[in-house]
């Protein structure tokens, strides 16, 4: 919510009140006022869609009742407002934040990675409220409960732009009816019905696909740009309606560039000044009308930012400067850009007989965001908005005329997995050893040892992703004593950690020596004398261009590896030795692909510490055994079939420090030798093939390793 002083608010209160004439009150839904009617807008050869009218092109079917936007039915948390549909169509409001559907770009980075509440892009939340709908209707008149009804998308908007979103339902394009499919899980993210739709050559989606991108449509966006309106003399509030033409690449920025025209409409701006009698800043900032004829890569977001207006909140066109502002200080969302698609036009077509014309009410942060800060801005604008048959605020009731909200859902898999990443930022530490001058933990898995300029800070809010808390802090807490890293392991594997406690010396001239703990630790971890033993498993079975390694015992590899910048490092030196392994029986009938069903358990000692060193030689052309999880060497498709099917966790590297051996010091008098047995998640994936486990439970302990 926007912040001023008490008598501002009551002055700019009146002031609005005044300017709109909003005397009514509105239904809302997730703070999102929620419309009743949308305003006619005269087009002779399109139907006029009202919120309420389901099934208004198709006068043969009864109206269904609406249902409510009661509190009481539908959770304000998990909603999604339908501004209209029909048999071949919805079209839903889309709120900012939110992807349409999953792709490249989102699956492997959801928020449930990261502990927080899983991403639920448009496609599903349409799917599922429909459904909702529909099931409380079937309730309410006793018919038979409806099965979940497939959807398609006929266009798509930036995940940080709002507004009417146009779907197809998806049964329409066979000629025979199927069954509900089950979701499939890859990676955490169901893929049922969440890919980009392909274009089928009939049906409701290709119809309504023809007939957005035909040139009688109309696609009309409502963007808040910087800058007054004025670009090198020209004054474009003054123009009304003109074209910009710019040939755009692809996001891949290869190839050659597509024409691409828009349509602008600069309705009204403002210059920087303060507003007297409220004492608000009122930016440089203007209102301004979109009409793409094509639909190039953020063709309106470029062609804006190409005459130097650049829509508020674009992070990828826009300037970044006046973004950190509106955030910091005029409280605009993180992931909002300020484009929404307004009203959409659509002529006749086989899906809809009649055509179609919806205005989508502009929203509360962007409508807020003008009462605020450009009043007058807004003022201006009512004329030619209510023109162009756009709405800014929604119309009061008018009986039952409400829009159709329903419910949509997580699915249970999804919050599980939430469960278990926010679990690793809360669980206790666990003290392998603790002695005078060091201590040992076990690290879980998924979590950072500390802090770099890859993960950020913890208090900055613009950091990349959301991380646990680090196991430097968390060894500090636990023991109450500051504590330094005496060496480090990867995000995604487990096993021991060693700590040296800080103690800083002076010297005899009174200056403050660095850690002496410390530096000793590290240098005995470096002696040929220490061995850090890993177990890890691995994708193979065993054996590799005709070379049995389960027959090798122990054996050294020396071949060169990449540091993080890919430069060659010579002096590597890995000793391995493969315990057991086994090519896993199918788990689905019919199952013939090999991929994802070989395993292989080995123990790994490197004598130096380069980076990925292990993962490196294993993965190396020689050995032919990546660990199974490690995206960096591994083999993706292998990790999602064992994440999808064999209970590999997200994030997690089969890699787990299980003992570490160190010679005696000046502050470890007797050494260190201590284990860390395999952690649950392995042990899991283990527990589905008892053969191997008992195979290799002898050699491991002869080797000291305890599962």
């Amino acid at each position: 919510m926007i912040t001023v002083s008490t008598t501002a608010s009551l002055v700019l209160s009146l002031c609005i009140s005044t300017l709109l004439q909003t005397t009514h009150s509105f239904p809302t839904i997730n703070n999102i006022i929620v419309p009743t009617t949308t305003k006619q807008i005269p087009k002779s050869s399109m139907l006029k869609l009202h919120p309420n009218n389901n099934n208004s092109n198709n006068k043969d079917e009864t109206t269904k009742p609406t249902t409510t936007t009661s509190t009481n039915t539908i959770p304000q948390d998990r909603t999604v407002t339908i501004l209209t549909r029909g048999p071949n169509h919805i079209v839903a409001l889309k709120p900012p934040s939110v992807v349409c559907h999953h792709s490249g770009w989102t699956g492997s980075r959801s928020k449930a990675k990261r502990g927080e509440e899983p991403e639920i892009p448009m496609l599903q939340r349409v799917r599922d409220a429909i459904h909702d709908i529909d099931s409380r209707l079937d309730t309410t008149t006793g018919k038979k409960r409806r099965r979940r009804r497939k959807v398609n998308l006929v266009h798509r908007l930036d995940r940080g732009a709002s507004g009417a979103l146009l779907l197809a339902y998806a049964d329409n394009d066979t000629d025979t009816e199927t069954e509900e499919e089950e979701d499939v899980f890859v990676d955490g993210i169901s893929t049922t019905n969440n890919t980009i739709p392909s274009t089928p050559k009939n049906g409701s989606t290709a119809s309504l696909i023809e007939a957005l991108a035909s040139s009688d449509a109309t696609k009309t966006y409502l963007a808040l740009v910087r800058g007054e309106g004025i670009f090198r003399g020209d004054d474009y509030t003054q123009k009304g309606w003109f074209e910009i033409s710019r040939p755009i690449k692809d996001e891949s920025g290869k190839g050659e560039a597509k024409d691409a025209t828009t349509s602008f409409y600069f309705v009204a701006g403002q210059a920087e000044s303060v507003d007297v009698s409220t004492g608000v800043e009122r930016p440089r900032m203007s209102l301004v009308l979109a009409r793409p004829k094509q639909g190039r890569w953020h063709q309106i977001r470029r062609h804006l930012n190409g005459i130097s207006h650049p829509i508020l909140g674009d992070t990828t066109h826009g300037a970044s400067t006046v973004n950190r502002e509106w955030k910091e200080k005029r409280n605009l969302p993180g992931e909002r850009i300020c484009l929404h698609m307004a009203r959409m036009q659509l002529p006749p077509s086989t899906a809809i007989p009649e055509g179609l014309d919806i205005a989508c009410p502009l929203l509360d942060d962007m409508l807020d965001m003008l009462k605020v800060y450009a009043p007058d801005v807004l003022q201006r604008s009512l004329p030619v908005l209510e023109r162009e048959g756009i709405l800014v605020e929604m119309l009061p009731s008018s009986g039952n005329n409400e829009y159709e909200v329903g419910a949509y859902t997580i699915p249970e898999k999804l919050l599980d997995t939430t469960v278990e990443a926010a679990a690793d930022d809360s669980g206790p530490v666990e003290i392998l050893e603790q002695g005078d001058h060091y201590v040992i933990v076990s690290k879980p898995p998924s979590v950072v040892v500390h802090h770099s300029s890859w993960t950020g800070k913890r208090s900055d809010p613009k950091r990349r992703w959301k991380e646990a808390t680090p196991m430097l802090q968390r060894v500090r807490d636990a023991t109450g004593r500051r504590v330094n890293l005496v060496h480090r392991l990867d995000r995604g594997a487990s096993g021991c950690l060693v700590f040296a406690f800080a103690q800083n010396t002076t010297n005899d001239a009174g200056e403050t020596m660095p850690c002496g703990i410390t530096k000793t630790l590290i240098e005995s971890m470096q002696m040929p004398e220490a061995t850090k033993t890993y177990i890890a498993l691995c994708d193979g079975d065993g054996t590799w261009n005709g070379v049995d390694y389960l027959q090798k015992g122990w054996f050294n590899l020396g071949t060169p590896v990449k540091d993080e910048w890919g430069k060659l490092i010579d002096d590597c030196s890995t000793d391995i030795r493969f315990i057991a392994g086994k090519v896993l029986p199918p788990i689905d009938d019919g199952e013939d692909d090999k991929e994802g069903r070989k395993i292989c358990i080995v123990l790994t000692r490197p004598s130096t510490g380069r980076w990925h060193q292990v993962r490196q030689h294993l993965s190396s052309g020689t050995i032919g055994h990546a660990i199974l999880g490690d995206s960096s060497h591994g083999r993706s498709r292998t990790n999602r079939i064992w994440k999808k099917k064999r209970h590999l966790l997200k994030e997690r590297t089969c890699l787990h420090l299980a003992r570490v051996q160190l010679p005696p010091t000046e502050y470890t008098p007797n050494g260190v030798d201590v284990s860390c047995p395999l952690p649950k998640d392995m042990m899991k994936m283990l527990y589905d093939m008892p053969d191997l486990l008992e195979e290799a439970r002898p050699l491991l302990l002869e080797e000291g390793i305890n599962i």
